[in-house]
């Protein structure tokens, strides 16, 4: 196997993790529409609640029809795990905060693209009217989403190393950011864990095939870097003295 190439792996990187903030930043966005009155709901239904509900859900993948639970985030950890290849703790801190920087930018100027679509989607469903969307959210789902992609992010880079030192200690640092992240995000990690494996056990397609991914992949990241330095890299094994060209030229010799 080829080594890959850097440019191309940070660059489907830089498109990876702009997939996981764009979810964040779009959905944001009806958040906002509801905190400025923008949706009118019917007597006894509180809009902003619901409003709120549904964002979380659609930046996870689980509303608007999406073909993937989580698609941000296994995009963003397939390409991180082989991003990170290689490049030691000071380098992954620079070339990562240019990363979230530039992914930061380009998810931030592709969500008013969505505003619409997923504010449309909602008012479907529940049966409510509403004005046009807002096109972005605040700095605070801005933070939360950033903040999110930092902590996932961490983890699968954690859970690397911790393979490669056959250790759990890279994994208390993901461990601690995850904790903050518990009180800075509403929508906990029990959430929509807790809706997935309901849709799962109602035999919902897409939550079936996404739950079956999980292993697959995680499986495969593992087993990327648990085979030998030389396989992973495409290089020749050079534990064993290479074969002398023309057979054992010691036997030959009279």
């Amino acid at each position: 196997m080829k080594p890959r190439s850097p440019f191309i792996t940070a660059s489907l990187t830089l498109v990876a993790c702009t997939l996981f903030l764009w979810m964040f930043f779009a959905a944001a966005t009806l958040e906002r529409t509801a905190e400025t009155g923008g949706i009118s709901a019917p007597a006894g239904q509180d809009a902003r609640a619901l409003a709120f509900e549904f964002a979380a859900a659609w930046r996870h993948g689980m509303a608007g029809n999406s073909p993937l639970y989580m698609p941000g985030f296994f995009a963003a950890a397939m390409a991180l795990w082989f991003w990170s290849e290689g490049r030691r703790i000071p380098r992954l801190l620079v070339e990562g905060a240019i990363l979230m920087t530039a992914a930061s930018i380009c998810a931030a100027l592709l969500a008013p693209l969505a505003a619409q679509r997923i504010l449309n989607t909602f008012i479907a469903q529940e049966g409510f009217s509403a004005t046009q969307a807002e096109s972005s959210g605040t700095w605070i789902a801005f933070i939360q989403g950033i903040y999110s992609l930092l902590t996932f992010g961490t983890f699968i880079i954690a859970s690397r190393f911790a393979i490669r030192l056959r250790s759990l200690k890279p994994l208390l640092i993901p461990f601690a950011l995850n904790v903050a992240l518990a009180f800075l995000r509403p929508w906990t990690v029990a959430d929509f864990t807790s809706h997935w494996m309901r849709q799962t056990l109602d035999g919902e397609t897409v939550a079936v095939i996404s739950l079956l991914l999980v292993p697959v992949i995680a499986g495969y990241m593992a087993w990327s870097e648990l085979r030998p330095k030389h396989k992973r890299r495409g290089l020749p094994d050079l534990s064993e003295p290479p074969a002398l060209a023309g057979g054992n030229k010691a036997e030959s010799l009279p």
